[in-house]
């Protein structure tokens, strides 16, 4: 049986190959998804389908990626290139129904519906018909449809509007049976039994410098395709390829990995328990001792009440930790819950409570300051770096407060796992100098945990 050691061993070593593989500039950038969504139908996909079909385009290639795509959907003689023309968004009549791809040299014409999210319209390629005048059943040769989606097999009865797609002639027929327009499905995703635009796609960039801006371009867009119908294969390693390769060798990587995440909320709890509890005891323990600091507690949590908000000061008990309000505790986790010690001696005394506290997502530490206190925030911040937050801790709960936030469940539960040398202690320490409480000396020695 495989050990523990051996499956973070493994994790060790994908963190290595994944860290060297970003320093050597593999990376999941991708220009167009950082400015549209990846599902963006109309200003990302119909758009850029446009661009490479119109031969009036800026890629300077003609009618070359227009060919590519009739040979790709196996219509190579579909069109005359030399005299098409290609428009986005097309209302015909000037009025209400829009295109998204009309295409024709005058003759022939095909009617692109891109489909990847959105429902289908009432009477939708009904209408479509109807606006370019093809519903002649005489003239039924010259119009293509072809209904662009992710994984629809036709558009619904709701869109077709009376038409019926017979997919054994691959045609649209009429409420008479009649032949109206030649129908292709032409799908967006990679693995599939329908012609994919990708096939498309790949033609182009290999008909183009591979070098080119063109064919950075059109493999930015693939991408974005491949992530709009969650195909996309991250190019650094990630951590499903460690599961899986563990799978095949027969290891129990993934068996372990469900226990680790069973597990976790437990042993988070006991570090977040320990902090709040023991390695703060320990730590303020020769202040409580000598008196220069007191420890809040239910029986003396008036002490409490000048560092809260008017709404918590006949409640501020609420505010204090206990293990059945621990954060990670499965079910009746909590937040808005914290440890606190009070200043007893020195400049600051009875004025400042050093603390330790979560609310729904931060882990804070730092120190709440009675409403009069003469002290300047700039004198601790550019020390310790420690903020005033405006909301909702501020606001709601603790009207005067200097913290180092980290995200709970991230950073502050790592370093909540090792007190002794986490930026929490380090900071109580220096506050413990700052404030007047102790020198450095003693809040440097005598307190290792």
């Amino acid at each position: 049986m495989e050990s523990w050691e051996e499956l973070f061993a493994a994790l060790e070593a994908f963190d290595e190959e994944q860290a060297e593989q970003k320093r050597k500039g593999l990376n999941d950038f991708n220009l167009l998804s950082s400015v549209l969504s990846v599902n963006d139908e109309v200003r990302l996909h119909t758009r850029f389908i446009y661009a490479l079909l119109n031969p009036k385009g800026k890629h300077y290639q003609g009618t070359r990626f227009l060919e590519l795509f009739l040979e790709a959907i196996g219509r190579q003689d579909w069109l005359d290139p030399t005299s098409v023309t290609v428009l986005k968004e097309h209302c015909p009549d000037g009025q209400g129904d829009q295109i998204d791809l009309w295409i024709t040299d005058g003759k022939r014409q095909i009617v692109v519906e891109n489909k990847l999210n959105a429902q289908d319209q009432p009477r939708q390629v009904a209408r479509y018909l109807e606006v370019i005048n093809a519903t002649d059943p005489a003239q039924a040769d010259e119009t293509l449809f072809i209904y662009l989606t992710k994984n629809r097999q036709a558009p619904s009865a709701f869109g077709l509007g009376g038409l019926t797609v017979c997919h054994r002639t691959s045609r649209l027929l009429n409420t008479s049976s009649q032949p109206v327009a030649h129908y292709q499905n032409l799908s967006y995703r990679k693995n599939t039994q329908q012609d994919s635009i990708h096939t498309w796609l790949e033609s182009c960039v290999n008909a183009v410098d591979r070098q080119s801006h063109i064919a950075w371009a059109l493999q930015d867009y693939q991408a974005v395709v491949e992530r709009a119908t969650k195909e996309y294969v991250s190019k650094v390693k990630t951590l499903q390829e460690v599961l899986n390769e563990g799978i095949a060798e027969g290891k129990r990587h993934h068996e372990q990995a469900i226990q680790l995440v069973r597990e976790l909320p437990t042993i988070h709890a006991s570090w977040l328990e320990q902090a709040l509890t023991a390695n703060l005891e320990e730590l303020f323990e020769p202040f409580v001792g000598n008196g220069d600091m007191t420890r809040i507690g239910p029986e003396n949590v008036e002490l409490l009440s000048p560092f809260v908000h008017i709404a918590f000061q006949d409640n501020a008990a609420s505010l204090l930790y206990a293990p059945r309000f621990n954060f990670f505790r499965p079910g009746n986790g909590t937040r808005n819950r914290g440890a606190f010690y009070r200043l007893e001696t020195g400049p600051y005394a009875k004025q400042a409570v050093l603390m330790l506290f979560y609310g729904s997502k931060m882990l804070h530490v730092g120190c709440l300051l009675a409403k009069h206190t003469d002290l300047s925030a700039d004198a601790l911040i550019p020390d310790l770096k420690l903020l005033e937050p405006k909301a909702p801790l501020a606001s709601k709960i603790f009207p005067r407060i200097l913290t180092y936030p980290e995200p709970l469940e991230y950073q502050g539960i790592i370093h909540l796992a090792d007190f002794s040398n986490s930026p929490q202690r380090r900071i109580l320490n220096q506050l413990l100098t700052i404030l007047g409480c102790a020198d450095g000396t003693t809040a440097s020695e005598g307190n290792a945990i």
